[in-house]
């Protein structure tokens, strides 16, 4: 018998074999869903996983965050069986996620919106049947030879396979009698699957999917994602050189050819920020003053140095204003129900006098800039005074620099909003996509233990509070950028793993939720080969998390 410790604390005795599914049932009750995973000494586990030695137990709900990623992996797979069934010809490519929804296209054989309609009546005729969805362990030589037979994903994923340790078991996925692999766990049945909706999108369709508060809600999808293009420009950019997935850029890593893709990765970067100093210089006549948002550790203020310097190659005169100065006092700053301060709701600046001094600004008046003191709390004047003088740019970077309140005092015509965001190309193959989110965690963590004095424990205890802040404050923002900019760089991932692996086997088990997320990131890290930091240019945007930044007194 073996001994586990269950998610209420309590001790229970199992046989060898049980699964984590058999243990669940005592403990669904609890839960506001059904069980999409379970936890097992920290790993992410499939409900079918077999107990073989003591440890402890938790469960993932569908509503929650890693759930519905349980349910968006399972969608996903009812669609490739369909698509298969139906368009055998047709191979689907996962792209991004765009709100409650994943981008997908098809670069072979596009369907046709009468195709897509069948497509849909065919997912919902599998949800409806109730089928299993199967996880179980394979061989490493099986997992192989099919990987080896797959003309599609096979290469990627072959790579994938010998990038995993011996020591990790392997695990197939299977429905109606299709196999596919899958980064991560998938529920066990499709009769959780029920709200979901195809929708005709760019290239491709979008699946819509639920909210983490409730599978079985499905929310309107707006169809207006200006943003996709981002997206679409980076993965494009990203499959032309031959590096869009990480086994592409493991292969480039081991045969010495990374300089040269970061070498063009920087260059693609410096064009886009010269490309913008253009459009400014050509309506400087009309352009006073430039809002840069985004989400954190998306690299707003090491853009906002680049583009500067290339506005002052083109004759400006940029002025950085940046809006932390312009917090409320410490005792007029919102709080949360808990009586917590809420540093992340637009009311944290003091928005009147905002406008106000950009009124002035517009109107060729000097204006006093505040100074926050973030010991004491209060802002403070220390004598820097500006105004508008000839080439003169003000620019403006903040996480809500875009609220349309934030600069409501200035005519449209006289700003231009840039959104700047880590949507990353990469993905492990063309199902399994590495989340914006996890990209910019990891960045955020190396740069906090670097620059910050925090852990890796602090990082990943707060990115929750982090993650719900943008998504009610900066990103419904984003689609009234005039401009969107992708600060990821396609090698970073393996530039990021030698600084975050040592920094997430940090984390102690005894933070269960924090040594979760740790070591579910550490698996990914360990698919990809490290990077020395050596040809990485001293103003690349990178620097700003990692080190050495030629804007290291500006940051």
């Amino acid at each position: 018998m073996l001994q586990v410790i269950l998610p209420d604390g309590t001790k229970r005795n199992v046989k060898k074999g049980t699964t984590l599914a058999e243990i669940g049932k005592d403990y669904a009750h609890r839960y506001d869903s059904p069980l999409a995973a379970g936890i097992f000494n920290g790993l992410e586990c499939n409900l079918m996983y077999r107990i073989e030695e003591d440890g402890e137990i938790d469960f993932i709900p569908i509503n929650s965050v890693e759930g519905m990623r349980a349910f968006v992996r399972s969608l996903t797979f009812v669609c490739v069986v369909a698509m298969k069934e139906l368009f055998p010809e047709t191979e689907l490519e996962v792209c991004n996620s765009l709100g409650s929804a994943l981008y997908c296209t098809m670069p072979q054989n596009p369907l046709n919106q009468e195709q897509l309609k069948q497509l849909e009546d065919k997912m919902r005729s599998i949800v409806a049947a109730k089928y299993p969805i199967l996880t179980f362990p394979v061989d490493r030589q099986e997992a192989v030879a099919r990987a080896k037979q797959d003309p599609y994903l096979g290469a990627d994923v072959l790579a994938m396979i010998n990038m995993a340790p011996e020591s990790e078991t392997l695990y197939a996925n299977e429905l109606c009698g299709i196999r596919e692999p899958f980064f991560g766990p998938l529920l066990t049945s499709t009769e959780y699957l029920a709200a979901f909706e195809l929708i005709p999108f760019g290239k491709g369709f979008v699946i819509n999917y639920p909210e983490i508060d409730d599978y079985k809600k499905l929310p309107p999808w707006d169809t207006v994602r200006r943003i996709n293009h981002a997206y679409e420009e980076a993965e494009e950019w990203s499959a032309m050189i031959g590096c869009n997935t990480i086994a592409k850029l493991n292969r480039i890593i081991r045969e010495g050819r990374a300089d040269k893709i970061i070498r063009v990765a920087e260059g693609l970067q410096e064009k886009k920020f010269i490309s913008i100093a253009d459009y400014i210089t050509k309506h400087r006549d009309k352009l006073k003053f430039i809002l840069i948002a985004g989400p954190s550790s998306s690299g707003k203020t090491s853009s906002n140095q680049r583009l500067c310097v290339q506005m002052e190659v083109n004759g400006l005169h940029p002025i950085p204003i940046s809006m932390d100065n312009y917090y409320v006092n410490r005792e007029d700053t919102p709080k949360n129900p808990d009586g917590t301060y809420d540093f992340e709701r637009v009311e944290v600046i003091d928005i009147p006098l905002f406008n106000e001094h950009l009124k002035k600004l517009l109107q060729g008046e000097t204006v006093m800039l505040p100074y926050y003191n973030f010991i004491t709390g209060h802002r403070e004047y220390r004598g820097q005074k500006v105004r508008m003088k000839e080439n003169s740019i003000f620019v403006i970077e903040g996480i809500h620099a875009l609220n349309s309140r934030i600069s409501e005092a200035v005519p449209a015509e006289n700003k231009l909003k840039i959104f700047v965001s880590a949507l990353t190309p990469m993905s492990l193959d063309s199902l399994n996509r590495i989340h914006t989110t996890d990209l910019r965690m990891l960045r955020r963590m190396v740069r906090d233990s670097r620059f910050r004095s925090h852990d890796a424990l602090d990082t990943i205890k707060m990115w929750p509070s982090v993650r719900q802040g943008e998504e009610k404050y900066i990103f419904p923002c984003q689609e009234d950028a005039d401009i969107f900019f992708n600060t990821s760089l396609i090698y970073e991932p393996a530039i990021l793993r030698k600084f975050a692996v040592p920094l997430l086997q940090s984390v102690p088990k005894e933070e269960k939720a924090a040594y979760f997320t740790a070591c579910r990131l550490l698996r990914l890290l360990h698919l990809i080969e490290p990077l020395d930091e050596e040809a990485i240019p001293n103003n690349s945007i990178l620097k700003e998390f990692i080190g050495g930044s030629a804007f290291a007194n500006e940051l």
